[in-house]
C-alpha cells in the first residue's frame, strides 16, 4: 500500500476511535438521575 493509502487509513481509523472514546466517555460519565 502507498503512503498515501497509510495515511488516509490511520486517519480514518483513528477519527472513528476518537468518536467512540468520546462518546463511551460522555455516555458512562453523565450524573444518574436521583428521583428521591
Amino acid at each position: 500500500m502507498t503512503i498515501g493509502g497509510w495515511i488516509v487509513m490511520s486517519l480514518s481509523i483513528g477519527s472513528v476511535l476518537t468518536l467512540l472514546t468520546f462518546c463511551l466517555y460522555k455516555t458512562f460519565t453523565i450524573p444518574a438521575d436521583q428521583d428521591d
